[in-house]
């Protein structure tokens, strides 16, 4: 599953990935899988006020940050 970009213009970050893992194919979300610490480590580091679930990962541009993949980019 090639999951949307959540990109615009201005962003302070975007983490790019290479392709949704089995469980975040399956969630339709970014970094979904059991014990992925991509959340809880962007709230670690003060990106984000509270650490978002997976399928909230559109609430990462309210904080200036994007996600894509290089399959998916690549694909389309």
């Amino acid at each position: 599953m090639i999951l949307p970009d959540v990109m615009e213009v201005g962003l302070n970050v975007a983490f790019c990935g290479t392709a949704a893992g089995t469980k975040s194919a399956q969630a339709g979300a970014y970094y979904a899988g059991p014990g992925n610490a991509f959340w809880a480590t962007l709230h670690r580091i003060g990106l984000t006020p509270r650490e978002l679930r997976p399928t909230e990962y559109a609430e990462l541009l309210d904080y200036g940050a994007g996600l894509t993949d290089i399959v998916g980019y690549s694909a389309r």
